[in-house]
């Protein structure tokens, strides 16, 4: 899977019960709850390959079904890209 980075115009500011993505190229903030402020701080921030991301969330929130974890990360990348959050790794 590809690896991607929070955008330079990005700002991530991490909450207590999720966190908050500030994009000053539009002013726009995108409110995440936890699982999706875990799955930024891991995958977008700290570089964690999808794996080991998804064997956390499974094990975090106590999740069996392996196959509903992989498409929340996937549909959670979508959104990401959509909203122009997110730009694709280099190298």
């Amino acid at each position: 899977m590809k690896k991607y980075l929070l955008r330079d115009s990005v700002v991530y500011r991490a909450e207590a019960d999720g966190a908050l993505i500030y994009n000053h190229e539009t002013g726009d903030v995108t409110p995440l709850n936890a699982s999706a402020a875990f799955m930024c701080e891991s995958l977008l921030i700290n570089g964690d390959d999808t794996e080991s991301v998804l064997a956390e969330i499974k094990k975090r929130w106590n999740v069996p079904d392996e196959d509903t974890v992989r498409s929340d990360i996937e549909k959670f990348i979508i959104g990401m890209k959509q909203l122009e959050l997110i730009e694709e790794q280099a190298g």
